[in-house]
């Protein structure tokens, strides 16, 4: 579209075509500045927590796809087009690409004709704004009916950002993925062929060209984040002897956390629980033993008081991981850390109603210990994490995906887990 055909587009902008934005994108409009529509977010514990600009030609294309019953797609961040038969997902890209501007014209691809509108054509595009080549990737069926491109994004993908300290509009691209069918398609359908082709599509970049996409997860509301310990402000000379092993498993889960993987930042603190784990429970077993040993009615000539002392050590020998989870929390985690982590406002994500499913509530009320409560959770969590295989024992809790909108809200689970392997490693000095 024109520069031209934008400006006019854009002056027949409505009221009501402004509340149509708002909705689709959870925003209210609160000024219009230099030829953009300024918009701030519903919530403040949104992901956009501050002002998005959107330029009145883009505002004015949404609002067109809008009309034509074009939606955000509900699992990932994009759009569905299915008068087009056209779908645009946001992608990350992981690490370096081979298919960069520097190598990308060694590259051949698979292309045949077809009647859908294209902005570029591969191998690259030139932002003159910007000063910059992007990569476009393109491939089409035979027959030319359906085409799979990974370009800058079109309007629809706009990235929401504010003006810059000048008030004028930041130059924005961000990368996506479109697929393009055969004309209308029944909005089901289209969703269904497009996540299979999508999938298809990045999983042979991956394994042929070692170029790394990933869709990228829609998430309306993060987690809130509470700190499961309190920030000391006075910093002091070390205190805490640690072994190498553990200084090292707790130091993994932070460069985690900086690449957005937050199953594995999960693990790594799991790690610590499992790595002190045997040492516990035999510490308990051995406690045990002695606390028969000691007891009263205890007669060594006796087969029913040594039957006592060979049955607790056969159970203990018999513990599942589980049980012994359960152990090492009431072992080393005092009651009282416990409540006071559960105290602070999580958001109802603990709750029977949280956002992480497959997983027990914890109710301090239930009469449950929540030693008991927590390790149950977590041991589950763990499992939802490591269990990626088709068996029939974990059917009632999918896998949870390391980039699936679950994941993305586990930061408070996460806090939690890590409090145990602090009060854990504490109780093991």
């Amino acid at each position: 579209m024109s520069e031209a055909a934008g400006e006019d587009r854009s002056k027949l902008l409505q009221p009501d075509d402004i509340s149509k934005i708002e909705r689709v994108f959870n925003l209210r409009q609160v000024n219009t500045s230099e030829g953009h529509l300024i918009f701030g977010p519903q919530e403040r514990n949104g992901i956009r927590q501050s002002e998005a600009a959107i330029p009145l030609d883009v505002a004015s294309e949404i609002v067109e796809a809008i009309d034509r019953g074009a939606e955000r797609l509900e699992e990932y961040e994009g759009w569905i087009d299915p008068q087009r038969g056209y779908v645009e997902f946001e992608v990350r890209q992981q690490g370096l690409s081979a298919l960069r501007s520097s190598t990308i014209e060694k590259f051949t691809f698979d292309i045949h004709p077809c009647t859908h509108e294209h902005a570029s054509d591969p191998p690259f595009i030139y932002d003159e704004e910007r000063n910059h080549f992007s990569t476009v990737i393109r491939v089409s069926a035979n027959d030319g009916s359906t085409c799979i491109e990974i370009s800058p994004n079109s309007p629809l993908c706009l990235p929401l950002l504010p003006l810059d300290v000048e008030g004028r509009g930041r130059p924005r691209t961000q990368t996506t993925l479109k697929i393009y069918l055969s004309g209308s398609t029944e909005k089901t359908d289209l969703v269904r062929r497009s996540r299979e082709l999508a999938n298809s599509f990045l999983f042979e970049l991956n394994v042929r060209h070692r170029c790394s996409y990933s869709l990228r997860p829609r998430v309306e509301n993060r987690s809130q984040r509470r700190h499961g310990t309190a920030i000391e402000y006075t910093v002091r000379f070390p205190k805490t002897p640690i072994a190498d092993n553990i200084a090292a498993l707790f130091s993994i889960p932070s460069d985690f956390a900086m690449r957005g993987n937050h199953t594995l930042f999960y693990l790594s603190y799991y790690q610590i629980l499992e790595h002190y784990m045997p040492a516990v429970h035999k510490r308990e077993t051995v406690r045990k033993v002695r606390r028969l040993l000691r007891s009263l009615d205890f007669d060594e000539e006796k087969d029913s008081s040594v039957l006592k002392i060979l049955n607790s050590v056969e159970r203990s020998h018999g513990a599942s991981e589980g049980e012994q989870l359960r152990n090492l929390v009431q072992e080393c985690v005092p009651e009282n850390r416990l409540e006071e982590f559960l105290s602070l406002d999580h958001g109802g994500h603990f709750g029977k109603n949280g956002p992480i499913s497959g997983v027990p509530a914890i109710n301090s009320k239930s009469g449950e210990s929540l030693a008991s409560q927590v390790a149950k959770r977590v041991y589950m969590l763990r499992n939802r994490i490591v269990h990626a295989k088709d068996d029939a024992r974990y059917a009632e809790s999918k896998v949870l995906l390391p980039l699936s909108r679950e994941a993305l809200r586990l930061q408070p689970d996460i806090e939690l887990v890590r409090l145990l392997a602090i009060e854990v490693i504490v109780d093991n000095r």
